[in-house]
Order: structure tokens, then C-alpha cells, then sequence
């Protein structure tokens, strides 16, 4: 009697079934939030400081390669390797498990100074301080 093998079928652009937001937010803040990360505007606003206004879904995608920002698609590509990479990590080649530590132990000042931030246009607060620009982290 024979057995048959049963492998299970994997197939990377279906194996992550999150969807892919691209939205907007807006609010007011009683600080300037030009020198903050988003994690810190959004602790402000969680301590009375401020609120949203706004938060509007503009696309929503059912597939990482449907996204067609090319920067975005490619960051959301790298983060389900990343996933993937982890669940996997004990399969690796020795050598293969050597870099990957080598490289989690670089400071964080060489990893921010490689990583693409994307410019954000900021409205003028009023006339008088004209166009800023944020870099979010």
C-alpha cells in the first residue's frame, strides 16, 4: 500500500492575506509637530493636547503587488520577507544566521542613516512661516 505525500502549496503573493491601506490624517495639536515622530503626536494627542480631524482611507488593496508606489510595495516586500525570514530563522545556513546578526547589531544611527524617508509637503501655517516639510521616521 502506498502512501502519498501531501506538500502543502504556497504561493508568496497569496500567503499574506492582510489588506493595504493608503490613508490621510489630519488634526490640530496645541505644539509643533515638525520635531516629533508620529509616535509622539499621537502620544500628545492621547494626553489631551490635541485631536484628529480627518481620517480618510483612499485606496485600499488586497494584494502587496497591487499597490503602485513602487517605494511603498517594495517596504511592505521587504517587511513579509522579514516575517518570512523569522519564521524560518533556525532553517538558515550557519554563515547566513552570522550575518543576519551581525547586521540586527548595527547601531541604530547607521540603520536610520541608509534607510528612504519619503518627503511630506506641509501646508503653510500661515502666511508669514511659508511651505515646511516633515520627514516622518
Amino acid at each position: 500500500m502506498s502512501e502519498i505525500l501531501k506538500v502543502p502549496q504556497t504561493n508568496q503573493s497569496s500567503e499574506h492575506k492582510d489588506k493595504y491601506f493608503n490613508f490621510q490624517i489630519k488634526g490640530w495639536v496645541n505644539f509643533d509637530p515638525m520635531d516629533k515622530t508620529l509616535a509622539r503626536v499621537a502620544e500628545g494627542i492621547e494626553q489631551g493636547n490635541g485631536f484628529l480631524t480627518l481620517v480618510d482611507v483612499l485606496n485600499v488593496e488586497d494584494d502587496v503587488a497591487a499597490i503602485e508606489d513602487e517605494e511603498v510595495r517594495g517596504c511592505f516586500e521587504n517587511l513579509l520577507a522579514a516575517k518570512r525570514l523569522i519564521q524560518n530563522v533556525n532553517e538558515l545556513p550557519a554563515k547566513v544566521k552570522e550575518d543576519l546578526r551581525a547586521a540586527l547589531s548595527k547601531t541604530e544611527e547607521e540603520i536610520t542613516s541608509k534607510r528612504i524617508v519619503p518627503m511630506v509637503s506641509v501646508p503653510p501655517v500661515n502666511e508669514e512661516t511659508g511651505s515646511r516639510v516633515k520627514r516622518w521616521p
